[in-house]
């Protein structure tokens, strides 16, 4: 729902293309920029930046990116009084592209106001700047959408608005269901994480006076990503200053998000224009196939629940659709693979990944190309450093691996039923993931780093298994069963688990993780289609009910997928805790809580992975 916070105002490039100069032409031509209000349906008038080819004439038929901005498509300040040129608009001008960038409605230097984040009528306005688009004397009638984070929400959701002018789209780091992938995975608020994200954005907007200025919270924040002094830019023209002004008035009752992080629990929540449902791409699948837009995305394995998105999308669209999954932060600007020194990407690396969006739109764009209904997903291992491809998910050949959690901490393949008995699991308030998990950079395109978790495991349960005989390839969404009795604090409590890689000597890697409210542990009879990997849930507020104490029952957790290598001699560790306290709320509030995990018996707790053989 948001881009990252180091780069949340700074004109970078995100698809840096190859040049290819534009050719001389005689007779009039039309500026190379422009700045205006674009008029929607409703009345509405959205700040809109035109960003042509030099010596564009009338008749240029020209393909069109187009980006809606959630923070700002430009902004002014002291070092940039006219605001700057955009830099990902000169390089697809260079390839040919008339670049466009719109301030969603309230926002920016946009008129109305934002009646929630990623709204019906936040999507809805794509489709009138699709039409908008295509009538103009230099378009060729195709337009593809695309953006970062919050802006590749936008993207892809445009593609279920069944717009013919949308020829293809390309999100990059984006939130197929912001629920379950982003805010409340599991259920459970990711508090601490979107608290400061809030706040920046009721900056950005002014929301209720809010400034940089504001408090020494405001500055601080304002100094961290370059805010201090900024505002949107005007549109062009005399009037651009008072019609600024008018508009950033209307963002002053902004929708505010921690509000409704807090007050959304359960999935079904529903506040007038207020809900989880119209920012879902999986509660739009059915719109986005019967529009047959092809799509393209690329997503980092350790970007809060973005890769659960893209294996979501990839098993559930019918379009045409090309997926990348790879070792990256949020946004695609740092090296993400616990096994290696995390460092920003090279040029080149980075050059990679801006050619494959460039290709896509060259052919669906630029060339009008009609989509070929196959689908083939490109995705990385850890601890191996491989890419491979694939058409199918889960990949041919793969089995589930079950483990038994036992005595002693022991994690194995054969099950002892007469081995019953249970581990005392206490709610840590110290055990968290770090500071730079992946829960942070999605709301901060900070690098990801998971230290040594060694010292971590040995203020929780831990289970772990021999030294494997043989090579063990990990790939795709594991679960957890937990046979789980309520000690104290458990009517309204968490889980969480971990899948780990103990090295032989001794070194524990983060690998992948799942997490649970206790209140929606209700296993449902079926599964929408785009929740096909996910255990079918529903997480509604009538299926939601309090944890018994003092009598066991079995709880299933998802893991969150994962591509990872198991070398023989390696050990392979799932580690269980009631709290994650540097990402997410702490469940019960006042952080009492115990549970008794048992294992063997009847209902014996169990890890399965998927596989490949």
């Amino acid at each position: 729902m948001r881009r990252p916070l180091a780069a949340l105002l700074a004109a970078t490039a995100v698809l840096g293309l190859a040049a290819a100069p534009a050719g001389a032409q005689s007779g009039p031509t039309e500026p190379p920029f422009q700045s205006r209000y674009v008029a929607m349906p409703d009345g509405v008038r959205l700040a809109v930046d035109v960003y042509l080819p030099e010596g564009t004439r009338p008749g240029a038929q020209l393909p069109t990116v187009l980006v809606t901005q959630r923070y700002w498509r430009a902004r002014v300040s002291p070092a940039t009084p006219d605001g700057g040129r955009s830099g990902p608009a000169g390089a697809w001008n260079a390839r040919g592209y008339a670049y466009v960038v719109a301030d969603l409605r309230g926002t920016g230097a946009s008129f109305g106001t934002l009646t929630a984040e990623l709204g019906e009528q936040v999507t809805a306005d794509s489709g009138p700047l699709g039409d908008w688009i295509a009538a103009q004397p230099w378009s060729n009638g195709r337009v593809g959408t695309t953006g970062v984070s919050y802006g590749g929400d936008t993207a892809v959701l445009a593609a279920s608005l069944g717009n013919h002018h949308i020829a293809a789209v390309a999100p990059v780091s984006y939130d197929f269901d912001p629920y379950e992938d982003l805010v409340r995975p599991g259920g459970i608020e990711i508090q601490p994480r979107i608290a400061p994200y809030a706040l920046l954005l009721s900056i950005l907007d002014a929301r209720a006076g809010t400034t940089c200025e504001t408090s020494d919270e405001t500055r601080a924040l304002c100094a961290q990503v370059g805010l201090t002094g900024a505002s949107p830019r005007p549109v062009d023209g005399p009037d651009g200053p008072a019609l600024l002004a008018a508009a950033r008035a209307e963002h002053a009752g902004n929708a505010n998000l921690v509000e409704m992080a807090h007050a959304g629990v359960y999935r079904d929540y529903r506040d007038g224009p207020k809900n989880w449902t119209d920012g879902s791409v999986g509660e739009r699948t059915e719109a986005i196939e019967e529009g047959g837009v092809p799509v393209l995305t690329v997503a980092g394995w350790l970007d809060a629940g973005t890769a659960n998105g893209v294996l979501s999308q990839f098993t559930s669209l019918d379009n045409t659709q090309e997926a990348w999954l790879g070792p990256w932060n949020h946004g695609a600007s740092h090296l993400a693979d616990p096994f290696l020194p995390e460092r920003r990407l090279t040029d080149q690396e980075r050059a990679e990944l801006d050619q494959r969006v460039q290709a896509f739109f060259d052919r669906y764009v630029r060339d009008g190309r009609q989509p070929h209904g196959q689908r083939k997903l490109h995705y990385y291992t850890f601890n191996e450093g491989v890419w491979r491809s694939t058409s199918r998910w889960p990949l041919t050949g793969t089995g589930t691996q079950r483990f038994y959690l036992g005595e002693g901490g022991a994690l194995t393949r054969q099950r002892h039923p007469g081995d019953q008995g249970g581990d005392l699991l206490r709610l840590d308030r110290t055990a968290g993931t770090g500071e730079l998990d992946r829960w942070n950079t999605n709301l901060s395109g900070q690098a990801v780093r998971y230290p040594d978790r060694a010292a971590v495991d040995a203020r929780l349960l831990s289970y772990t298994t021999a030294p494997l005989a043989a090579d063990t390839r990990v790939t795709g969404n594991g679960r957890v069963t937990l046979d789980v009795t309520g000690l104290a604090g458990s009517a309204h409590g968490a889980l969480h688990v971990y899948l780990e890689h103990v090295a032989p000597d001794g070194k524990v890697t983060y690998l992948t993780e799942g997490q649970l409210a206790l209140d929606n542990r209700a296993v449902a009879d079926g599964n929408p289609d785009w929740r096909r990997l996910r255990t079918p849930r529903t997480y509604d507020a009538g299926d939601a009910r309090p944890f018994p104490q003092g009598r066991a029952e079995s709880v299933t957790l998802d893991l969150l997928p994962v591509a990872a290598l198991f070398r023989a001699g390696d050990r392979i560790r799932l580690t269980v805790a009631a709290a994650n306290p540097d990402s997410f709320e702490l469940l019960p509030p006042n952080g009492d809580a115990s549970y008794l995990i048992g294992h063997g018996g009847a209902r014996p707790s169990a890890l399965d992975l998927p596989v490949v053989r």
